[in-house]
């Protein structure tokens, strides 16, 4: 989002603290987003919660609410007795005031790193933390050279720990021998110039070690030595660093609204969602670094960078509107990586802005079928959304549960119909439930169970089957005779006397009518 975008978000902010009687009362509740700066991540970050969050959404900065208020602890007083439904934060800064100050309000952060240092017990805070696991950046290192086998991390604060550490317990799942070490601001280029010959791959976590003087002091350093230099940050990849693997910043918006969305709706409350971390992330390579260092990149590599720079290209014609245009880039990615659920995220975007509000409108649907408990009319609307978008990873959960559902629901009716000494009633009822979801073994055991009671009682059944097509009581033989088969489908006497109970029901009726005319 350009700089004046940022202006324009931030008038309309102070317009609406001025004018807030211009919200209509009759409208649902908005929800607070908070950003701890203008940061362009944090705004990629925005967009993608706007793209997906199904309320009003009030945006305000840090900075403003510092200038409008006399206090932080004001401003979240009066946000939590307005009633405010949820509270959204973007980066650290947001998440720990309003940590610090809302005790009631669901708080759904987003964008930050090492969420553990937020001390996770409060009951009404959650999010989607920015972490990308190191097991990403030790794959990605096999797959750039699969005899790699010493790998070197520094870290200088004790909140960076954890990160730098993580290494140690997965290296040897990848064949590499990991070593961190803890190195102050003023020892860095010492412990760096003693690094062991062997060194061959560098893993530069976020540390306030890392100024711009060291960083090119270490760029410069592994590329003289030919060490594959990795960090999470993809401003650094193009200045000097081998690659980056960072997450998709929009799609962690994505996910944060996603996640308010389920609480909002009362699906899930942030005691169940706790910390989300990301699905997807952003690889970046720089083959001028890489040359330059004596490694040779693998087509795959190529590849994967190919993907990462077609998906921004993708997400820019989104933002420019030029929806056909990002629906075939998104396309051309999800051919070439059919699970890549970044892509498929923004494609359902583009999709339903294509359509209008359509698909919105048919998940709203289905989810109020769904609380209902009319679980086949739910499955119905998910249908129409997949229809629409087959890729809609909402409507396909969606599906499945209510598939589920239905089909456990009618297993329930069986079972109170069995009680009730109904037995092929009760029959009828698991076999729908079958129908519904084949694989339900509750509804199979419980069919089993009805039929091997009943299998006992068919001499007496057929005995008055026969009796009934003997008087000639088809309407009441057939019935018979279909509960039979209810029971046992392959019982040869009671297949035979149901073709002939028909056979003799339809020349009386055939009879009946010649003699009427």
């Amino acid at each position: 989002m350009k700089k004046s975008s940022s202006l324009l978000i931030k008038y309309l902010i102070i317009l609406s603290l001025l004018f807030p009687h211009l919200v209509s009362a009759d409208e649902p509740a908005s929800i607070e987003v908070i950003l701890s700066s203008d940061n362009s991540i944090y705004e990629q970050s925005l967009y993608g919660i706007q793209s997906v969050i199904e309320r009003e959404v009030k945006i305000s900065y840090l900075d403003i609410i510092n200038s409008e208020y006399s206090s932080i602890e004001s401003y979240f007083q009066n946000l939590e007795n307005s009633g405010v439904p949820l509270v959204i934060t973007i980066g650290p800064q947001a998440t720990k005031v309003a940590k610090e100050n809302l005790r009631k309000t669901p708080i759904v952060f987003s964008m930050v790193n090492n969420p553990k240092t937020l001390e996770l017990g409060q009951k009404n805070l959650c999010g989607v933390s920015m972490d990308i696991s190191v097991e990403e950046f030790f794959q990605t290192l096999k797959d750039i050279d699969p005899n790699i086998q010493n790998v070197v991390g520094f870290y200088s604060s004790d909140d960076t720990k954890f990160t730098a550490y993580e290494g140690a317990f997965l290296d040897l799942r990848y064949k590499l021998l990991y070593n961190s070490k803890q190195v102050k601001a003023d020892e860095f280029s010492t412990k760096l110039k003693s690094l062991d010959e062997k060194t061959q791959a560098f893993y530069m976590i976020s540390d306030p070690l890392y100024n711009q003087a060291r960083f090119e002091e270490l760029s410069k350093y592994s590329k003289e030595n030919g060490i594959i230099l990795m960090t999470s940050f993809p401003t650094l990849v193009r200045v000097g660093a081998t690659f980056a693997i960072s997450p998709e910043y929009s799609k962690i918006g994505v996910e944060t609204g996603s996640m308010a969305n389920r609480i909002l709706n009362k699906e899930s409350t942030c005691i169940d969602e706790r910390v989300v971390l990301p699905s997807q992330s952003a690889f970046y390579l720089n083959e001028d670094y890489a040359r330059e260092s004596g490694i040779e990149l693998p087509q795959q590599i190529l590849e994967r960078a190919k993907l990462t720079k077609l998906f921004a290209a993708g997400i820019a014609l989104l933002n420019e509107d030029k929806l056909k245009s990002a629906r075939k880039v998104f396309d051309v990615i999800l051919k070439k990586d059919p699970d890549n659920k970044a892509a498929q995220t923004y494609q359902s975007l583009v999709i339903e802005k294509m359509t209008g509000t359509r698909t919105r409108e048919l998940l709203a649907n289905a989810r109020k079928y769904y609380a209902a408990s009319q679980y086949s009319y739910a499955r119905a609307e998910y249908q129409k959304v997949l229809a629409i978008n087959p890729n809609n990873d909402t409507a396909r959960e969606g599906y499945k549960k209510s598939v589920l559902a239905q089909s456990e629901q009618e297993r329930s009716r069986g079972n109170q119909l069995a009680r009730s000494g109904k037995p092929f009633d009760a029959i009828k009822q698991y076999l729908s439930s079958l129908r519904t979801l084949s694989s339900n073994g509750k509804a199979s055991a419980d069919l089993a169970a009805i039929r091997r009671s009943e299998s006992t009682k068919i001499p007496n059944y057929l005995k008055e089957g026969i009796a009934q097509y003997n008087e000639r009581n088809y309407d009441k033989s057939i019935e018979i005779f279909e509960n039979i088969l209810l029971v046992d489908p392959n019982e040869k006497s009671a297949k035979e006397y149901l073709r002939l109970s028909y056979k003799k029901k339809d020349a009386i009726k055939i009879l009946k009518n010649k003699l009427n005319n």
